[in-house]
This record gives structure tokens, C-alpha cells and sequence, in this order.
């Protein structure tokens, strides 16, 4: 009678889709981003008459792109492997962990050069960047912890955490286009810092929301 039964309830199962959590997650990252972009116009454009394009510096744009979009990918490196039951990934990780000391290494030449001039570190808008970042990451990080919880993670922690991390980069790729600071020491201290901060935020929800 039970194995009828389990017979039975076998046979109705049909195969999940490939790559269906990646889709699911890429789908989440496309409404979160959307509304990031047009919150950051909202706020930042509109309200504190930040224009698009602020950064004078082409070079220092295009640093802040690919930095930023950097933690994204790597999040979204990891996040597809994470949100499985027997999920573990590092690389991803660890690869944001250099990348930010990488910059940091960078930045710090580039102050030493300047003579230590603590404009390079604090720029105008230094006590209000890392909050504008986790400001303009949240919409993508409320979508991916949505998509999220019909998953079954290893590590809700760390699901979440990536979740973060691809918000906060994101977020602060968002940020980027309405930023006017140039220095590279003030990138790799507090874009690192909004970042950080994200993916933090995005590893204590997920061990609220993840679990199973």
C-alpha cells in the first residue's frame, strides 16, 4: 500500500527546467534593477539635483563602472550555487574580497602621490554615499530574497550574503552615474563601504527569510 502510494506520488513529478534558478534569479535582478534605476533618478536627479553623467572625470566613470558592476557579476557568480541545498561556492567571494583590496592598493598610491590630502579620501559626499548605496541596492535586494524563499539553501547566510552583494554592486553601479567624486581613494573606501554594507544587510535577512 505505501509503496503504491509513493509509486504514485512519484510519477506526477515532472523534471525542474534547467537553468529554472538562474532564470528565476536573473528575472528577480531585472525588476530590482529597473526600479533602482528610476528610484536613483527619482532621488538623486529630481530631488538632490544630482544630473546624470556627474562624474567630470571620463576616466574616473568608467573605473566606478566596471568596479561596481564587478561586484554584481561576482555576485551573480555565486548566488545560482548558493541558494541550493548542497551549494558551496567560494571563488565568487573571494574574488570581491581582492578586488577591493586591489582598489584600496590603488587608491592609496594615488593618495600618497596627492601628499596624504584628505579631500582625496573624504571628496564632498562622503557621509552620505555608502547610505545612498544601500538606499539604491535595496529594491534589488527585496526582489532576490523574494525569489529566494521558495529555495532551500545550504546556508541562508550566505545565500544572503550574495544576494547583498549583487544588490550593493548594483546599488552602487546605480549611484555611480550620479556621483561627481573622482578620486579612486574615495571609490575604494566608500563605494567598498556601501557595498559591504549591502551584503551584510543581505546576509542577516536571508538568515531570517532563507531559512527551511
Amino acid at each position: 500500500m505505501t509503496d503504491d502510494l509513493i509509486t504514485r506520488l512519484a510519477g506526477e513529478l515532472k523534471p525542474t527546467p534547467k537553468r529554472a534558478v538562474e532564470r528565476r534569479l536573473l528575472l528577480a535582478l531585472l525588476v530590482g534593477v529597473l526600479v533602482t534605476v528610476i528610484g536613483a533618478y527619482l532621488v538623486l536627479d529630481l530631488m538632490m539635483g544630482r544630473p546624470f553623467g556627474g562624474a567630470d572625470s571620463a576616466v574616473m566613470f568608467w573605473t566606478k563602472f566596471g568596479y561596481t558592476f564587478a561586484f554584481g557579476l561576482l555576485g551573480l557568480a555565486a548566488a545560482p550555487v548558493l541558494v541550493r541545498p548542497e551549494g558551496r561556492i567560494v571563488w565568487p567571494l573571494a574574488a570581491a574580497g581582492i578586488l577591493a583590496l586591489l582598489a584600496l592598493s590603488w587608491g592609496s598610491m594615488m593618495w600618497m602621490r596627492a601628499d596624504w590630502a584628505m579631500e582625496m579620501v573624504m571628496g564632498k559626499t562622503a557621509m552620505v554615499c555608502p547610505w545612498l548605496i544601500v538606499l539604491a541596492g535595496l529594491p534589488v535586494l527585496t526582489a532576490l530574497l523574494a525569489a529566494m524563499r521558495s529555495l532551500a539553501p545550504r546556508s541562508p547566510t550566505l545565500a544572503g550574503f550574495a544576494a547583498g552583494l549583487i544588490a550593493g554592486g548594483f546599488g552602487a553601479w546605480a549611484y555611480s552615474f550620479y556621483c561627481g567624486e573622482t578620486s579612486m581613494m574615495f571609490m575604494a573606501v566608500w563605494y567598498s563601504l556601501g557595498i559591504a554594507l549591502t551584503a551584510l544587510l543581505g546576509a542577516a535577512l536571508g538568515k531570517l527569510v532563507l531559512r527551511w
